[in-house]
This record gives C-alpha cells, structure tokens and sequence, in this order.
C-alpha cells in the first residue's frame, strides 16, 4: 500500500504529493471496507498529534468521517457523468459503516499525512 507519493498532472489538472498520498489512503480503506477487512485499516499504537495537540475526540473522529461521507455525496450527486466515467466510482463509500475502531485508525492516518505535508514553520517565526 506504501508507495512512493509524487506530484503529477492527471487530465490536465496538478495534483500535489498530498492529495495523491490522501487519496491513496482513502481509496486504500475503503478497499478494505468493502472486502470486509476493514480490521486491516491499522492505526499506529504510537500515534501522536503534531505539536503536541491533544488525542482526536470520538466526536472529532465522527466528524471527519461525516465531512468525508458528505463531501462524497456531494461530488456523486453533483457530477454523476464525470465520476462514472472517468473515476468509475458508482456508489458512495459510506465510511460511516466503519467500526469506530477502524474509523479511528482511518482519520488518524488523514491526521498524519496532514501534517507530514504541513509546512514547516522557519526558525524565529511562529507558524500560524
């Protein structure tokens, strides 16, 4: 699943190294979703928030996965054509089906990719 994440052009468009390592990350659990493996979407057990920010909320954690679920809804009903054609996606993830364990797990690996591609604030300056 780990592969190399690099910017490219795709139809024209610029996609950045974390927009491909995001979506990756997506279209890698929800593979697993609908296989039924979804205890394969693993969160790290040293997991820890950049900055020191406090542990994602349960709540937290549902609001992602709600955000993701109806941005997804959104783009489906939105533009029907372009995503039957050119992505094949047909029906709506629907993460939500996820246990609250792997949906954990699911938004943690979103919060590191986030900050693995943050900007590093530089030295004498405060990052805001």
């Amino acid at each position: 699943m780990i592969d190399e994440y690099t910017a490219r052009v795709e139809e024209g468009v610029t996609l950045s190294a974390y927009t491909v390592e995001v979506t990756a990350w997506l279209q890698h659990c929800y593979e697993l979703l609908e296989a039924g493996d979804e205890d394969r979407i693993l969160s790290d057990p040293w997991y820890e928030r950049a900055d020191g920010a406090p542990p994602l909320t349960d709540d937290e954690v549902d609001a992602v996965i709600d955000a993701l679920d109806q941005e997804y809804e959104y783009e489906l009903g939105t533009y029907p054509e372009y995503h039957r054609n050119r992505s094949g996606a047909n029906s709506l993830p629907e993460f939500r089906r996820l246990s609250p364990r792997a949906r954990r797990a699911m938004v943690e690996g979103i919060d590191r990719i986030v900050n693995k591609h943050r900007p590093v604030a530089e030295e004498g300056s405060e990052q805001g």
